[in-house]
């Protein structure tokens, strides 16, 4: 819990890796698309992170630049793609601000596709500014 002013406080969300994985698997599969598709769409030397990703033993998610891609290619919002650990403390997320350390077209299309929950997940989770 973080304090914003003498009576203001805050819970940051926290990307639940282990529901996430399995739902890229969950949407790569209801697309009909195959690992192999993916690791030739992404441009990739093998498909061993593809599986990685989608493995919730393993606690790894797309760098953020693949999360998006597979947005793009899976049609859905970050919001479809990224689960949230429920919470029971209030949030508190102040205007979206640029991401720091990610370029312009990345933090727009985070802004245009994820609610300020996600994002503000994402910059924990990827160690935005």
């Amino acid at each position: 819990m973080y304090r914003i002013s003498h009576n203001c406080f805050f819970s940051l969300p926290v990307i639940d890796v282990q529901a996430t994985s399995k739902r890229l698997k969950e949407i790569r599969e209801e697309r009909g698309i195959t690992v192999a598709e993916i690791q030739q769409m992404l441009g990739m030397q093998n498909p061993q992170s593809i599986y990685t990703w989608e493995n919730p033993n393993r606690k790894y998610l797309p760098c953020l630049e693949n999360l998006i891609a597979l947005a793009k290619i899976y049609d859905v919002s970050l919001d479809d793609l990224i689960i949230i650990k429920k919470e029971d403390a209030p949030m508190y997320v102040c205007d979206s601000q640029f991401m720091a350390g990610t370029s312009e077209d990345i933090a727009i299309f985070i802004k245009n596709n994820a609610s300020a929950k996600v994002q503000e997940a994402i910059r924990q989770y990827y160690n935005l500014g």
